[in-house]
């Protein structure tokens, strides 16, 4: 019984690390939304661009879209908390885990490219690859111990 306890105690707190590690996927997005708005506000007029917005539109159609997808992310945390709290009070936790990280899996498409276009990419890029990582490796945790049997203390 106390085995079971320790992995628990242990259990909740790495999701708890990984509640942290996934809010980065809001800090790019918010990063993204800033960096559209200096751009909305502050238009580079290029003289022989006669479309309507003066070549500035993608900015303009991303800026709702980056805002939206901000929001949208703080969702992982969220859901990591509520894993880790659940695990802590001893309450079963059956697929919330998988479900997380497959959803910030699939942000991963979004926000790779996103964060590849932000200043500083060199920071983002390894810190949202190090949060899935992290995600992944949480999630596959039990098939490793289950394959290598369980370890004495």
């Amino acid at each position: 019984m106390a085995a079971i306890c320790r992995t628990a105690n242990r259990t909740w707190r790495w999701y708890g690390v990984t509640a942290l590690a996934s809010a980065v996927f809001s800090a790019v997005f918010v990063q993204a939304t800033l960096l559209a708005n200096w751009y909305v506000e502050h238009p580079v007029i290029d003289p022989g661009d006669d479309s309507p917005g003066g070549g500035n539109m993608g900015n303009v159609l991303a800026l709702p879209f980056f805002a939206v997808a901000a929001i949208a992310c703080l969702l992982f945390p969220l859901l990591w908390g509520i894993a880790a709290f659940r695990t802590r009070k001893g309450a079963a936790v059956k697929d919330l885990s998988e479900i997380s990280t497959v959803l910030q899996g699939v942000t991963s498409l979004v926000a790779l490219p996103v964060a590849k276009a932000l200043p500083y990419n060199w920071a983002n890029l390894p810190i949202l690859v190090a949060a899935d990582l992290v995600a992944l490796s949480i999630v596959l945790r039990p098939l490793w111990s289950r394959r290598t049997g369980p370890r004495s203390a």
